[in-house]
């Protein structure tokens, strides 16, 4: 009995004989145009013969005679992941998954390009679609947790790695994920606790020992903290997360000229950190000993929050005094604030340009200038508000005069990773504005989200920052006030520059710029620091600083003979 050329072409194709059977799935597509196998036949003929594109053709006309066949989708998605064209799978996917919602490996697939891609916000719904069909595979699980954490929703990260961990009590990479996301709970000893877990299981690995080291760093253990660092980057040298870590631990521990070293690796995380679109390499300054500046035009650029750059912009000058013309890239809210304050410094904006010699990131100049803590003390103050912006104010707050009148802050950014162990809800500060003789001023700018739990009656807390077009309305606000309470915020930062009296609730794992162990700061004179310890309620912690506020009243009376 004769074979059909489908059934000789399937023989060829298993033979190796890929040019002949290419010929007799021709002839079978000219005998049944229709057909899908034909076309599939073709397409494994071209792969064999290395001819992708045509591979890739004839799937993708094999999926438009017969879209219902998911595994036909499937099979082309396979080979467009196979010749690296991702770009022709996503529109691919989209259209498959239109047709078949609910296909597992289709969903997979789109997931992890998500994932490979980093689009973790795009990557979710398909993890979620795949969890709610009853996908339990721990590597599903896993990568449904990571991308809930890059999505802001810890909570629920936390769940989905602890469930990775019960399929897989072993599973090396579930133990980091969660260790890296127990501390922004406040759970450090649970952090600690898996990423040891993690150690047990992979005493070499580099990502084991560098989520040791972090968790031994939110714990303010510096020491062992930068032992295991160090040790992660013995055994993956350039791990720009554990370098970051230790320059941090270092920076914590007041270890400040290596700490900056460490910390000007900082830019080969390009996931974290990017580049302003006008870097050019070749511009950015190398210091001042290899690139004198006398005569030079140099722009210093911001490169993170508002904190950030109202804490080191005290080193703008530096460049001034070293005979550059100096040009500030920030963000435009901060612009009139720093030309009114630092009058050698211009700020450059969508209407401004200039040509200059050299660029640099700000928060690599205390490397540059080799900034200590001894240095920076006599820095400040450095910011201050417009004088007549700081009449109107005190206009706008002569209702209050007889009050001792308190600024408050209660959240810094909600997409800081650690604002969730920073702020503190506004129920929690009652006990400071129910205070007699306090008048409470809003010095919450930005949205607090659920910690601003409370609705607090205007006689309690007025709130004037609708009032705030930029820095220089705040600044001048904050001029007119007796003392700012806030957490660790943009708000300190100002307030500290302009070397008002500023009170700062620190979480136990404070940022490495409030050091370690102290009640002052070598930043900003006047200010204050209140450390919540490991184990402590921010309860307690508010009653410390509501006792500090009633020394300073009763103190205020006795001075006025009240």
């Amino acid at each position: 009995m004769q074979t059909s050329p489908l059934e000789q072409g399937v023989a060829l194709l298993g033979a190796g004989r890929f040019h002949e059977a290419l010929q007799q799935f021709s002839i079978a597509l000219r005998q049944h145009p229709l057909a899908v196998e034909p076309r599939v036949g073709l397409a494994q003929a071209s792969h064999g013969m290395g001819d992708g594109w045509s591979q890739t053709a004839w799937l993708s006309d094999a999926c438009r005679v017969a879209p219902r066949r998911a595994d036909l989708w499937m099979e082309l998605g396979r080979a467009l992941v196979a010749q690296k064209r991702e770009p022709e799978l996503e529109p691919m996917l989209l259209a498959a998954l239109s047709l078949h919602r609910d296909d597992l490996p289709l969903l997979n697939l789109q997931a992890e390009l998500y994932l490979r891609n980093k689009l973790h916000a795009q990557a979710l719904p398909a993890y979620a679609r795949l969890y709610a069909l009853g996908t339990r595979d721990r590597a599903a699980v896993l990568h449904y947790g990571y991308c809930l954490e890059h999505t802001g929703q810890v909570e629920q990260a936390v769940e989905r790695y602890r469930e990775a961990i019960e399929l897989h009590p072993d599973f090396l990479e579930a133990h980091v994920d969660l260790a890296g996301v127990l501390w922004r709970l406040e759970d450090f000893e649970g952090a600690l606790a898996h990423a040891r877990k993690a150690i047990e299981l992979g005493p070499r690995h580099p990502y084991a020992l560098r989520i040791l080291g972090t968790a031994l760093l939110n714990l303010n253990r510096v020491r062992e903290a930068e032992e295991q660092l160090r040790r992660s980057l013995e055994l993956m040298p350039g791990f720009s997360l554990a370098e970051v870590d230790l320059a941090f631990t270092l920076l914590l521990g007041g270890r400040m000229e290596e700490g900056w070293s460490f910390y000007a690796r900082r830019w080969r995380d390009a996931d974290r950190m990017k580049r302003p679109a006008f870097f050019r390499p070749e511009l950015e300054w190398k210091g001042p000993r290899e690139q004198p500046l006398r005569g030079k035009g140099i722009a210093v650029y911001a490169e993170q929050g508002l904190g950030d750059v109202i804490q080191f912009m005290r080193l703008a000058p530096l460049l001034h005094q070293a005979g550059a013309a100096v040009h500030a890239i920030i963000q435009p809210e901060l612009v009139p604030l720093v030309e009114h304050s630092m009058p050698d410094v211009r700020c450059l904006t969508r209407d401004r340009e200039a040509r200059v010699d050299y660029h640099v990131a700000l928060l690599d100049l205390p490397m540059h200038f080799g900034s200590t803590l001894e240095s920076t003390t006599s820095q400040a103050p450095y910011l201050m508000a417009p004088r007549e912006k700081v009449d109107a104010w005190r206009a706008k707050l002569a209702p209050w005069a007889g009050k001792f009148r308190v600024g408050i802050a209660w959240s810094g950014s909600r997409a800081q990773v650690n604002n969730n162990n920073r702020a503190m809800r506004l129920s929690q500060l009652l006990p400071l504005l129910e205070m007699e003789g306090v008048q409470g001023f809003s010095l919450q700018a930005g949205d607090a989200g659920p910690f601003t739990d409370v609705a607090v009656a205007p006689q309690r807390l007025v709130d004037l920052t609708g009032d705030w077009h930029d820095f220089t309305d705040s600044a001048a606000m904050l001029a007119n006030l007796d003392l700012v309470i806030t957490v660790d915020t943009a708000v300190a930062h100002l307030a500290g520059a302009m070397g008002l009296p500023v009170w700062v609730m620190l979480a136990p794992n404070a940022d490495w710029r409030w050091l370690l162990d102290r009640e002052d700061s070598p930043w900003y004179p006047s200010m204050r620091l209140f450390r919540r310890a490991h184990g402590e309620t921010r309860t307690a912690q508010v009653s410390r600083v509501r006792e500090a506020l009633d020394g300073v009243l009763q103190s205020r009376t006795a001075g006025t003979g009240a």
